[in-house]
């Protein structure tokens, strides 16, 4: 299974980080609050899926509609993934241009597909892991594929206590 596939399994399952549930078509528990982040299960077909995810503290978008905004991080210990770092947008994204998320004094590009939007590499994964840990927010660019650009920030208060709990979660 690549990469933006078991990504959009997550997605798909993607609850609000204050919600105590969300309706999806697949069984999730959230297994604990921490600030502004939560981490969820799930067992789906493929195996156990473990996450982390927040919505934004604050929003600017400049487009039309817009729908559920995440910043998540999943495990995927079946498939050998300890580390997904990926962003839901709420809008299709122009695939043509990256989406930049800033934390602290370094910027992180990711690439678009849809709504979601993922880093290259797992090298960069454990780079933004780091500044995320380290961090206090993420300030997140992107630019709709129908004209218009979204500023996000995330707040990263508890999101190390969040990712621990999705890694033990999924046995990492």
């Amino acid at each position: 299974m690549n990469r933006m596939t078991l990504c959009a399994a997550a997605l798909a399952l993607a609850g609000a980080a204050g919600a105590s549930s969300v309706a999806t078509a697949q069984e999730q528990e959230r297994i604990g609050a921490f600030r502004y982040w939560s981490a969820f299960t799930s067992q789906r077909p493929e195996g156990k899926v473990c996450w982390a995810a927040t919505k934004p503290s604050d929003q600017d978008f400049g487009g039309k509609d817009r729908g559920d905004v995440f910043l998540m991080i999943t495990v995927y210990p079946d498939a050998g993934v300890d580390t997904e770092v990926s962003i839901l947008s709420g809008y299709d994204y122009d695939e043509s241009r990256t989406v930049q998320a800033k934390i602290g004094s370094q910027t992180f590009s990711f690439f678009a597909v849809k709504d979601g939007a993922w880093l290259e590499t797992r090298n960069e994964e454990k780079q933004i892991v780091s500044a995320m840990r380290k961090g206090a927010k993420a300030n997140v660019t992107g630019y709709a594929a129908g004209g218009g650009r979204s500023t996000d920030t995330f707040s990263l208060l508890g999101f190390t206590a969040a990712y621990n709990a999705a890694k033990k979660a999924c046995g990492r």
